[in-house]
């Protein structure tokens, strides 16, 4: 592959070797939405560029013409003359260095994303978020396509894959902003769910009309004091499951309001679950969790120095363990389903989506108090791909990142019906 600007460097070596697979990923995929027709190859080609060294030769580029500080730790399809250009050097290469040699991969299979909405018309008719996440979807139909070791140059195990979606949630909106501003990307959650969708549904779902009717879930902050901690009460609020008039933060009370209006929709009882401290749940004696749920008290139990380390990514993430622990009572409760499996740590996964779902709206629901903050969902998405798998939480139990995200997202579109 012949790149304007290769320096030879390892990461151009890395992107000439993720761009030549995508391409051939497409060559295959693209006659399914276009209704046969081939690929068009970029008639632009590719620039490789250091951006504290902005070439004249790189100023050939239609965009770096226009704004040569675009490539600055950046990497984008120029619509301008159909070319693609990334930053060699800086931000992008230490996100692969961090999280992981297919996050370039992933990366390329955004902005080829973009090309295919050049190609069939509708780059320039989609919202921002809409065109965005569409590419994110499109890199995840990539991904699928890798997984099945069907990429010359990438072999991904979904241990390497679980790492690289951590690093994806870091190209989210930076701040929390409408999802109908112009720029907007979409939060972690709504990047990670259209990649999640692109994986298990492929191209014509990401390229379908409908797409630019999707559901997103980010929103600005209303007020200048949320915004200053982040939309983060304070740990000891959620450690407390007393009301908010109590000095609680008010999430295990919602918890047990949201599962007993649920139980009763289908003729159950509900008995609401209690929250207490402990360096282990006395229920999981031999093993090394400091946080699960014990069925024969009904408790959700935690220690404080995880309950430290999932709070370090936001409140929610904190929450969201304790969001898991009444997934496990409601399988326990509800169905009488064992807890130490894969299929039980999926089912929460799911149930949590589903709340999560439920509270993530400005003003509550009808005998409900609680409320996300615009921060909560990406720090929900954090503790689902870290936190929930951890040896010292509830355990993979066989399950990848990716599972447990695919099951969120099925409840949070789906709602318990989808669970």
């Amino acid at each position: 592959m012949t790149v304007e600007g290769d320096a030879h460097t390892p990461f151009d070596r890395l992107a000439k070797n993720a761009l030549s697979d995508v391409f051939d990923f497409w060559r295959q995929s693209y006659p399914e939405i276009s209704g046969g027709q081939a690929f068009p190859p970029l008639t632009g080609g590719v620039y490789s560029v250091d951006d504290k060294n902005i070439t004249r030769a790189d100023l050939k580029n239609g965009c770096l013409k226009e704004e040569p500080k675009a490539i600055v730790d950046n990497a984008f399809f120029c619509e301008v003359d159909d070319s693609i250009v990334y930053d060699r050097v800086g931000f992008i290469p230490d996100l692969v260095q961090k999280y992981g040699q297919f996050f370039v991969a992933l990366l390329f299979g955004h902005e080829v994303g973009h090309a295919i909405q050049d190609r069939l018309g509708s780059i320039d008719d989609l919202p921002s978020i809409a065109k965005e996440t569409q590419a994110d979807c499109a890199a995840g139909a990539f991904t699928a396509w890798a997984l099945d070791l069907k990429a010359p140059h990438w072999r991904v195990s979904t241990t390497e894959l679980e790492k690289v979606l951590v690093g994806y949630i870091q190209l989210r909106d930076p701040d929390p902003h409408s999802p109908t501003d112009a720029g907007t990307h979409g939060n972690g959650f709504d990047r990670l769910s259209a990649l999640d969708a692109g994986i298990t549904s492929g191209v014509k779902a990401c390229y379908a009309t409908s797409w630019a009717d999707r559901a997103f879930t980010e929103r600005p902050f209303v007020s200048g004091s949320d915004y200053e901690n982040n939309g983060n009460e304070p740990e000891d609020e959620v450690l407390n499951a007393g009301s908010q008039d109590q000095g609680g933060g008010g999430l295990q009370p919602d918890l047990n309001a949201f599962w007993q209006q649920a139980a009763q929709s289908i003729g159950k009882p509900w008995s609401n679950v209690k929250i207490a401290e402990a360096s282990h749940p006395p229920c999981m004696a031999g093993t090394a969790s400091e946080f699960g749920y014990c069925p024969s008290d009904n408790t959700v139990y935690y220690s404080k120095d995880i309950a430290d380390q999932a709070y370090k990514y936001g409140d929610y993430a904190l929450g969201t363990l304790f969001v898991y622990g009444w997934g496990m009572a409601v399988r326990k409760q509800l169905f009488d389903r064992p807890l130490n499996n894969s299929d039980a740590l999926i089912a929460a996964s799911c149930y949590a989506g589903a709340y999560s779902q439920s509270i993530n709206v400005d003003t509550p629901a009808p005998s409900r108090t609680f409320t996300l903050s615009p921060a909560d969902m990406d720090e929900a998405t954090a503790a689902v791909l870290t936190m929930v798998g951890d040896p010292l939480a509830y355990g993979a139990r066989g399950t990848s990142s990716l599972d447990r995200i695919d099951a969120f997202v099925k409840g949070y579109f789906g709602g318990l019906k989808g669970c």
